[in-house]
Formats: structure tokens, sequence, C-alpha cells
């Protein structure tokens, strides 16, 4: 409950989830009318929530998602959280326009126990990323993410515990295997000789 609704500073983002097992995350209110749409909804840019029945695929649409497209409008919000967005989308298998993201805070939960063999952070911000807890954790057919070759996370202020808890597929670009003694967020930096990490810089 808002204690002053006029002073309201939440934003929103859209989550447009169509029949043929996509769904597109953007700033755009209006679901694109030459696709069948299977539902929708809005999302809080800044929210912090606990679960993901906040989804417009939640419940019995969970299944059937298969893709996820991350509109070019979505680097517009000037604060980001992607907090359990995906969690248990045991079937989402390909995701695009990570790139397209600015300002994300947290990434707890995101992607957790999904069905992605390869992400691609190519172009994303990672300075202001504050929390990696869980953020991929029990992705095991999860074998790549590449990322820039100047990607470097916050000195401090980020925490991330297990963020690569079960990801046993994952290989770094320098050859380093996921290790069940290695799965904490500082392992989310490029593999490189002297540097041991999980991403491949490309």
């Amino acid at each position: 409950m808002l204690t002053n609704p006029n002073a309201d500073s939440r934003t929103w983002f859209y989550g447009h989830f169509y029949a043929d097992g996509q769904a597109v995350l953007t700033a755009t209110a209006t679901p694109d009318a030459t696709r069948e749409l299977l539902a929708t909804g809005r999302i809080c840019a800044i929210g912090k929530y606990t679960g993901m029945g906040f989804t417009p695929w939640d419940s019995t649409n969970r299944p059937q998602l298969t893709s996820v497209h991350f509109a070019s409008d979505m680097g517009s919000f000037a604060a980001l959280n992607l907090i359990y967005l995906f969690y248990s989308c045991t079937n989402l298998a390909t995701v695009t326009g990570l790139g397209n993201l600015a300002n994300v805070s947290s990434m707890r939960y995101t992607f957790s126990s999904c069905a992605v063999t390869v992400l691609d952070f190519r172009g994303f911000d990672p300075s202001t990323l504050t929390d990696l807890f869980y953020c991929f954790s029990g992705c095991s057919s999860l074998t790549t993410i590449y990322a820039d070759s100047t990607w470097a996370l916050p000195s401090s202020g980020i925490s991330g515990m297990q963020c690569f808890y079960n990801c046993r597929s994952l290989v770094g670009g320098n050859g380093t295997a996921w290790s069940s003694s290695n799965t904490g967020y500082t392992y989310m930096r490029t593999d490189r000789a002297g540097q041991a990490g999980y991403l491949i810089a490309a």
C-alpha cells in the first residue's frame, strides 16, 4: 500500500507472452497485434519480488515459455531489477537481447533452473550489479556465457552466493570447467591466464 499515491516512484515494463512460446520484455505496453497473444502483464522495474507469481508466464503458462527477447527499449530504465524473472522456467532455452539492458541491479534467481545452453551478455554493462544470488543456479545445461572483453564486476557492493550452483556443464573461455567448489559470483568474470572464471570474452 502506498502511503502517498501521488508520489509513486515505481516504473514498469511489460511482458508480452505469445503462443509460439516467446516472451518479449519491453517498455511498450501494447503487444504485437500480428502475433497470437497468450498472456500479458506489467512488471515493476524496481520491484524486489520474492517469487515469480508476478509474471504473465507463471502457473499453467510457465512450461510453454521457450524463448525470451529483451527489446531495445529496455535500456531506457534508470534502474532495473530482474529478481526471479525466469525462476524455474524449465523449458526456457533461448534468451536474446541481454545487451539491450542497462542499469541492472539485482539478478537474484533470474535464470535459476532454466534450460538455457548459451547466454550472451555482450553489450551488457555489469557496473551497476549488486546481487547475483543463485542467478544461474540449477542451469545444468548451460555451457557458455559470452561477455565483452572489458567485462568487470564492481569491486565492492556486490554479493552472490551460489550464483553458479549446479551449472555442471559450464566451461570458461580458457578451459576452466565448473567446480562445486567455485560457485560464487566472483566466477562471473572472463576466463583467461591468471584469472579463472566462467565467461568467454568475445
